[in-house]
């Protein structure tokens, strides 16, 4: 009985759940910031689907770049939000969509309209951070030799070096470009591509194809996802629509 008795609590230690280790980065507002309440929107519902399944979580705030590194490494479990590109699916699983962004190219003042041109982009340069995605079309150019990518450590410099001249354009999401203008102190000096989205894309919970959890942490992640949505416990942000 006395073996019985020390045996038990063992086994009752060793049945909880380890904690899941996720990873995000900072300066993608309005979605996720370590400035923001709570980290931002995403990373409060994410928290909040975790919650709901029962699974502990610890949250570490990388450079996007390390962030990712640190998945396919396996130091990290999960990470959000992420949308698909080429390399990313060949790397990654993704979770049901957490939200759908339009993004539309950003650039100095005064080239909007000639940015609407077809073949504009050629020759042209594009900013985008060490880690950030780009659509697959853009991709696509660069691969070419068509565009060129512009590549400092933080998307926010994309705005200084369009109207220094150092980039031409950015593709950014509305809410992003709107929250980026609002801090940019050359925010008059820059526009946004009128007309329909440059591109269509949804925001994601990542996990390493090869982590040997993958399957399970995004059944559970999509479960939970579904059951706060069906009761309406999900940010206004990340339930209206992207701006047309």
């Amino acid at each position: 009985m006395l073996l019985l008795a020390v045996f038990l609590p063992a086994l009752s230690a060793g049945a909880e759940r380890a904690p899941l280790k996720l990873v995000t980065g900072s300066d993608y507002a309005p979605y996720v910031d370590d400035r923001l309440p709570g980290g931002g929107p995403i990373t409060q519902l994410v928290r909040q689907v975790f919650t709901r399944i029962g699974h502990p979580v610890t949250l570490t705030i990388e450079p996007w770049r390390r962030g990712y590194e640190g998945l396919l490494a396996h130091r990290y479990d999960a990470s959000f939000p992420y949308i698909r590109t080429e390399q990313r699916t060949r790397e990654m699983l993704f979770s049901d969509p957490i939200v759908a962004v339009r993004q539309h190219l950003v650039v100095a003042i005064g080239n909007e309209q000639a940015a609407m041109a077809t073949g504009w982009m050629k020759g042209r340069r594009v900013c985008a951070a060490v880690g950030y995605g780009l659509p697959p079309w853009l991709d696509m150019l660069i691969q070419q030799g068509d565009v060129l990518r512009v590549t400092p450590t933080q998307q926010r410099s994309c705005l200084s070096m369009i109207v220094a001249g150092r980039a031409d354009f950015m593709v950014e999401d509305d809410r992003i470009a709107t929250a980026r203008r609002a801090e940019a102190a050359e925010r008059e000096k820059l526009a946004t591509v009128p007309g329909p989205a440059a591109s269509e894309a949804t925001l994601h919970l990542i996990v390493a194809r090869d982590h040997p959890d993958a399957q399970q942490i995004l059944d559970g992640f999509n479960q939970g996802l579904a059951q706060l949505r069906a009761d309406g416990i999900v940010p206004d942000l990340l339930l209206a629509k992207p701006p047309s």
